[in-house]
């Protein structure tokens, strides 16, 4: 086929003859080419269509290079530039139409009543992109009109809709920075953000009448890094409790307050000085004598002493917690009032009021920014029992942080809130419960929340199954479940939980460290062991299955290991409930009314109703915390009483202990219904 000619339609006539005809774009193409067939010279490309000029360019070496211009098919321009080397560089023109045209300004969000969208372009880049009304007025996305640019506002500024400011924009490609400039509709500079290969390096915000109120400085992930200023400049602006202070010096290392911060009067003269000591990581503050276990243990003038060891050798953060815990060792609230005047920033107390707020309410807060916040002012008993409910490791330790919370401040419900979670944590009920009266005639809610945790998690270790009404099987009950396994397998078992039970209930012991025994720890079952406690093993097996097609054979995980490890207390015992409620079903399945090792296996009548109740009652545990209910509900499972309360009532918290315990009387009847099976904790039982 000839390339001049258009297959499947006539030339249209205003079509140079010479023009050859372009498949790919459907256009004819009317080019100069250089001695190697390359592009070289104008080129005029017109449209198949209808035989309109579409566009006339220029190439050199086979690229486009100079000016072009595109055309609507009336014969209006559509779009001019300019092309250096082959890529667009310069100011690039768009343009509407009188008449009906395929090209558009852009592709989608072009403002009502726009008519030029002019971009400036960078070696092939768009840097700059204004759209304007037929009138030539630039104009902002919902297609109002620029206000009058202020005097000293240059020609090229931007003006930004959303905050109603000009954008000046200055570059150094040499050094890789811009230079963001904000400037309001009144002419006063707003804010200045200085940007280095991209990223935020410094901003410098100004108030309402042009001064400079704040410098900071950023590192890449955005954190305060390097010298940070503010300013007071207005009488009674200083966030200070002195107000001399018009300016605050300091320095940041990655977004934590480090090194001097100094409060300078209106001539500059130093007013207060705090030395905020160095950066602290995480680890270290974990590894801080200030936070030892055994601190508690001291007498409070060996504790005040490290405290202020700790403040003279730059250590600020730490010695504020030391100073916590002496002054609850002694009772000494105004001692530590007096350190934190000292060691901390102080502001106005509606400042430091806000400031504690904002911690208490804020997500994600960790150890070091609640310690990072009281050095900078933050109300002490919110930045405490902040820290008291976010500190790694000790609940003891956190303990005596927020029992310092309540020292400064002893009515703040917050505070005995957290203490009291932090007592459930570490066994002490009594204490809890005690915190729950005083939250009482603030919040009662919270209060029955806090005495149903404890009744929940220290509960009394009776033969449960003797207190369960045995739900009988709905509609068609003509299958019957018989126990699979042999009784030297159930013995075992037996053994195992009572293993893991124990290994609990020492674990527990240990976590009250020495207190006398409590009623509720989980009862001693030595005496199911006469030969000692089990191995706890963790195996690899093989069940052979067989199933309506065949022997199959699968690979299981076995593991009954048992690593209590350094869990709180209110862990342990939500794990011991769950497994002492898995050995009394086992018990029950084979006749015993008792907690025992069984010599024979009695079959229970009911046996199938209580299967069913397992699996019903692990499905809707497990789906009130996912769910709320919402999907056992939409399928008609039917609720449960548990512990005095309905499923449908329990918190997430109250939801989940029920779904433990639930979930392991099911793994016990789904290991006791089938003799193929190894363990109550073999991994495809215990899969979810």
């Amino acid at each position: 086929m000839d390339a001049s000619t258009h297959p499947g339609a006539e030339r249209p006539p205003s079509i140079p003859p010479s023009a050859r005809y372009n498949p790919e774009q459907g256009t004819f193409d009317l080019v100069e080419t250089d001695a190697d067939g390359r592009p070289s010279g104008e080129c005029r490309v017109y449209r198949a269509s209808d035989g309109s000029l579409l566009s006339i360019s220029r190439y050199a070496d086979g690229v486009q290079e100079g000016p072009f211009t595109v055309f609507h098919p009336n014969g209006q321009p559509a779009r001019r530039g300019i092309y250096r080397g082959g890529q667009l560089d310069g100011e690039v023109v768009a343009y509407g139409s009188d008449a009906p045209t395929e090209l558009r300004l852009q592709r989608c969000c072009v403002p009502p009543g726009a008519w030029e969208l002019r971009t400036q372009y960078r070696q092939g880049y768009p840097v700059r992109q204004v759209f304007h009304d037929r009138a030539g007025y630039p104009i902002s996305a919902d297609g109002s009109r620029w206000p009058d640019r202020p005097a000293g506002v240059p020609a090229g500024a931007d003006y930004d809709q959303n905050s109603q400011r000009w954008l000046v924009t200055e570059e150094d490609e040499a050094s890789a920075t811009r230079i963001l400039r904000y400037v309001t509709r009144e002419g006063r500079p707003s804010q200045e953000i200085e940007l280095r290969a991209g990223e935020r390096h410094r901003e410098l915000r100004y108030d309402a009448l042009g001064r400079p109120s704040e410098e900071r400085h950023f590192d890449p992930q955005g954190r305060f890094h390097g010298p940070s200023v503010r300013w007071f400049p207005d009488q009674g602006a200083s966030p200070y409790l002195d107000p001399r202070v018009r300016e605050e010096r300091g320095q940041y290392w990655h977004g934590h307050p480090v090194g001097a911060f100094t409060g300078l009067d209106a001539d500059g003269a130093p007013v207060v000085r705090r030395e905020l000591g160095d950066a602290l990581d995480e680890a270290g503050l974990g590894a801080s004598p200030a936070l030892a276990e055994d601190l508690a243990a001291w007498d409070a003038e060996r504790a005040w002493a490290l405290a202020h060891e700790l403040l003279q050798g730059g250590r600020a953060r730490e010695a504020c917690c030391a100073a916590a815990r002496a002054a609850v060792l002694g009772g000494e609230r105004e001692r530590l009032a007096g350190f934190l005047r000292d060691a901390t920033l102080q502001p106005r107390p509606d400042v430091a009021e806000r400031r504690g707020r904002a911690l208490l309410e804020a997500s994600g807060v960790t150890a070091l920014r609640a310690l990072d916040e009281l050095l900078l002012g933050a109300e002490p008993s919110a930045a405490y029992r902040t820290l008291a409910a976010v500190l790694p490791g000790s609940r003891r330790v956190a303990l005596s942080l927020v029992e310092a919370a309540l020292l400064l401040e002893p009515g703040r419900l917050s505070a005995c809130i957290t203490r009291a979670l932090l007592r459930i944590e570490i066994g002490d009920t009594r204490g809890a419960l005690e915190d729950a009266d005083r939250i009482a005639p603030e919040a009662p809610a919270v209060a029955e929340h806090l005495r149903t945790s404890v009744r929940l998690l220290f509960p009394e270790f009776a033969f449960w199954p003797a207190r369960e009404a045995i739900e009988p099987v709905p509609g068609d009950a003509s299958v019957t479940l018989e126990v699979g396994q042999p009784i030297e397998a159930i013995r075992q078992k037996i053994q195992l939980y009572a293993t893991r039970l124990l290994r609990l209930r020492e674990a527990v012991q240990r976590g009250l460290q020495g207190a006398e025994p409590c009623p509720w720890l989980p009862p001693d079952l030595s005496h199911l062991l006469p030969d000692g406690p089990l191995e706890l093993a963790r195996t690899q097996a093989t069940l052979t299955e067989e199933t309506e097609n065949g022997l199959e054979t699968v690979e299981l995980t076995v593991d009954e290991t048992l690593d209590p490890g350094a869990a709180p207390v209110s862990l342990l015992m939500r794990r011991a409930r769950a497994e002492w409620a898995a050995l009394c079903w086992l018990c029950w399945s084979v006749g015993l009314d008792s907690v025992a090792l069984p010599e024979r296996i009695a079959h229970r009548p009911d046996f199938t109703a209580a299967v069913n109740m397992a699996l019903t009652r692990c499905y809707r545990a497990r789906d009130q915390v996912q769910t709320g209910g919402l999907v056992s509900r939409a399928h008609g499972a039917p609720g449960f009483v548990w512990e005095g309360h309905a499923i449908d009532a329990l918190d997430p918290t109250h939801a989940a202990i029920a779904a433990d315990e639930t979930f392991e009387a099911r793994c016990v009847f789904v290991w006791l219904m089938f003799p193929e099976n190894i363990s109550p904790f073999q991994s495809d039982i215990r899969a979810t």
